[in-house]
């Protein structure tokens, strides 16, 4: 009998999933990939302090053995999946694993985008998540560690004056103005200057550690009675104003228009107009300039549309479509469809088909070519459709609307968008599978996706994971691939596994790759990843990216995290 050459315990065990079918466990290293790639929020059978307990435990295990691979994780899921909220919070639980590190400044540090290197950090109000955070789950009290306050003030150093005036916080518990006072950044030529009234300007330092400067601004006494000071200086004296933002320049307007109401210039009703215009001069200004961000150009569809400016609406669908600036907004696919859906229900006609026709291409453009990436053959494409899927979450559209934004419809939709990519055929499972027919190619994925959705519950309500192999066998279909998209939530009322049912289809007809999208990330899974069956998480266009790639290393994924360099 072996005395130190002990039996190590297998990181793969086979156990039951949460409807009692058959499951696994997953290496740690692919459950976190796993959560990181689908979030933190409530799902079917996890609510989300239970999914923050287990990605703490995943992070602290993994962080054991490697920190430095737990931190490219988060880094990773920032930066590539586009995820903020399960980010902040990992960063958090990732602490006591830093302790003493060498990269542990680096990693609070921010990411430089062109160079892409360096930390969590990916915009500035990244920091005032991950502290926030820090603060509920360690008291409002709790002392800073010194990774954080080294690598926020690295980050601030290395911000530039659009970024410090713009992601200010200020009616947030925790502001960036706040976060300068408990790190105590230099001043640095990144940041950038503005110019203040000198009246202003005194008037702002009286009683701060700046009071001495008025001295300096007497004897350096300006004509044009204005001074110039440091960004930073600007902003912790609540002088730095945010320019080239809907925000900024709106709320500008507004306040502008109000003042000649106050002062009996113009009417109420004059002002409404004028204040139309102006909102409507605004928006041509940021689209022509491209200071607007994608998201919130998608955002602000809905006032541009109210404008009634069709030169206004034609340079914003013009926008809308172009690759290079949708790719690098790490907006993900699932946004744009939503936008679509919310704009939708309040417009209709002429306009909103011209933003149906450019939300509908942009969505298409944020998604890799597939019939590109993926060699030919035969593709069948499965979405669960079962009642785990359907979830309880909803977005708010206003107080009395809100919109489904469920696990079922994200299977749609990444359904609809390999059916119209690779033209595959489309089935749906719940107690048992079927085929989708009669949908058209040449509809946009949007109305495909609506298409598949409204066959849901037409086969129940259970989860019976691989009963689409014994339909292909039944009907005599071989397929070169797979794709089943699903919370991976196995039933087990019929007594045979995914695994039982694809060995038999594979002995008639030929193992094909088969593609297991999980959008839920939940810790035991159905489906057991092996020969040519591969795991795929979340629903950002990653997922479409990393196919081609893992048939020829199933671990893409992970090699790419160890190759990110902080």
């Amino acid at each position: 009998m072996a005395k130190f050459n002990e039996k190590t315990e297998p990181t793969v065990k086979k156990t039951v999933t949460h409807q009692g079918g058959i499951g696994y466990t997953q290496r740690p290293e692919h459950e976190l990939i796993g959560i990181l790639s689908t979030g933190i929020d409530n799902t079917y059978y996890e609510a989300e302090n239970s999914r923050i307990k287990r990605l703490s435990e995943l992070i602290s295990t993994i962080a054991k053995k490697d920190p430095v691979f737990a931190a490219k994780a988060l880094i990773y899921a920032r930066t590539v999946f586009g995820q903020r909220t399960v980010t902040h919070v990992g960063a958090v639980e990732l602490l006591p694993s830093l302790s003493g590190s060498e990269i542990a400044k680096r990693f609070f540090s921010k990411r430089e985008r062109n160079a892409n290197r360096g930390g969590i950090v990916y915009r500035l109000d990244d920091m005032n998540e991950i502290l926030a955070y820090y603060f509920a789950k360690n008291g409002a009290d709790a002392s800073i560690p010194n990774s954080i306050k080294k690598g926020f003030k690295d980050a601030i150093e290395h911000a530039d004056l659009y970024e410090l005036a713009k992601y200010q916080m200020k009616s947030r518990n925790v502001s960036l103005i706040d976060i300068v006072n408990l790190v105590h950044p230099k001043e640095s030529e990144k940041n950038g200057y503005v110019d203040v009234a000198v009246d202003t300007f005194k008037k702002a330092i009286k009683g701060t550690k700046y009071a001495d400067d008025a001295y300096d601004v007497d004897f350096y006494n300006r004509d044009d009675g204005m001074v110039t000071i440091s960004a930073l200086k600007a902003l912790v004296l609540g002088l730095l104003k945010q320019f080239n933002t809907v925000e900024d320049k709106n709320t500008e307007t507004g306040k502008e228009v109000a003042e000649k109401v106050k002062s009996g210039e113009i009417t109420k009703e004059q002002a409404k107009v004028e204040l139309n215009e102006k909102k409507t001069e605004n928006y041509k200004e940021l689209i022509k300039t491209k200071k607007i961000g994608y998201l919130a150009l998608i955002r602000n569809l809905r006032n541009i549309l109210k404008t009634g400016d069709n030169e206004l609406l034609d340079k914003a669908c013009k926008l809308l479509v172009q690759k290079d600036f949708i790719r690098k907004s790490l907006v993900w696919p699932h946004q744009i469809d939503l936008a679509l859906e919310i704009m939708k229900i309040e417009f209709s006609g002429i306009n909103m088909a011209k933003v149906t026709e450019a939300l509908s291409k942009a969505y298409e453009l944020s998604i890799p070519n597939l019939k590109e990436l993926l060699p030919e053959g035969r593709t069948a494409v499965v979405f669960d459709s079962s009642g785990s899927m359907q979830g309880n979450c909803s977005m708010p559209i206003n107080s009395k609307q809100r919109i489904n934004s469920s696990p079922a419809e994200k299977a749609a939709l990444i359904a609809a968008t390999f059916a119209k990519g690779i033209y595959g055929d489309v089935y749906h499972f719940a107690n048992y599978a079927k085929e989708i027919k009669g949908w058209n190619y040449n509809d946009s994925v949007n109305t495909l996706k609506k298409e598949f959705m409204s066959h849901n519950g037409e086969v129940g309500y259970g989860t019976d994971f691989g009963s689409c192999f014994e339909l292909f066998s039944k009907e005599n279909k071989q397929y070169d691939r797979v794709v089943i998209i699903s919370d991976c939530q196995d039933g087990g009322w019929h007594g045979n596994s995914i695994e039982d049912r694809l060995k038999k289809y594979a002995q008639k007809f030929g193992h094909p790759y088969v593609y297991v999208i999980d959008i839920t990330g939940y810790k035991v899974v159905s489906g057991k990843s092996g020969q040519r069956v591969f795991r795929l998480y979340g629903y950002s266009a990653d997922i479409y990216e990393k196919m081609p790639q893992v048939e020829i290393n199933p671990n893409i994924v992970i090699e790419e995290i160890k190759k990110i360099e902080i």
